[in-house]
């Protein structure tokens, strides 16, 4: 069965969590929680110091994600705050337009509670219901082996690894490229 969004999942733990797309009132919790997961986890690709921008820039990007239709951003939020987000970009050029890339972050505080498993719900589903969008990629740090079998588990198979994709505390790291056909 598709969802559509907004779409209430219940969490692991029996909470509540709402699932939405990103409206441009969002900007000011969107903001704060990057640089709040920035902090939060390596297998990011930026820290709260990478992120500097302004509530009218981030609005911009909230409206510039509704207006193109093989854009969307996602939030899952409880108790009125932004516990994980994903977004979906695709280039604006004919021959790449149907082929979204897609990152996902989810507060360290509500790991394990199937936050990132209802913002892949909600991602697939509205990459199938778009007509637009014919595959989702994703890269992904070679180690990070619990975010590989969520992937896994929504379809996502191993393309390929890009060596020493990033340097974390002075270590280099490999990401895998993993991908799904959407059909």
């Amino acid at each position: 069965m598709l969802i559509k969004l907004p779409h209430t999942f219940t969490t692991k733990d029996g909470r509540s969590m709402l699932v939405r797309e990103a409206t441009w009132q969002d900007a000011e919790k969107v903001i704060q929680y990057v640089k709040l997961v920035g902090d939060e986890s390596e297998n990011l690709t930026f820290t709260s110091k990478d992120f500097n921008k302004t509530i009218s820039e981030e609005v911009q990007i909230i409206r510039d994600h509704q207006k193109k239709e093989n854009h969307v951003f996602i939030i899952a939020e409880m108790d009125n705050q932004i516990v994980g987000q994903l977004n979906v970009m695709a280039s604006h050029k004919p021959r790449l337009f149907h082929v979204g890339e897609f990152g996902i972050s989810v507060r360290k505080s509500h790991w394990g509670l199937g936050v990132g498993a209802a913002l892949m719900h909600a991602m697939v589903d509205w990459a199938k219901q778009s007509g637009v969008i014919r595959k989702l990629n994703l890269m992904v740090r070679a180690d990070n082996e619990k975010a590989q079998s969520l992937y896994k588990k929504f379809g996502f198979e191993y393309e390929g690894t890009n060596r020493r994709d990033m340097i974390i505390n002075g270590q280099m790291h490999d990401a895998h490229y993993m991908g799904l056909l959407i059909d």
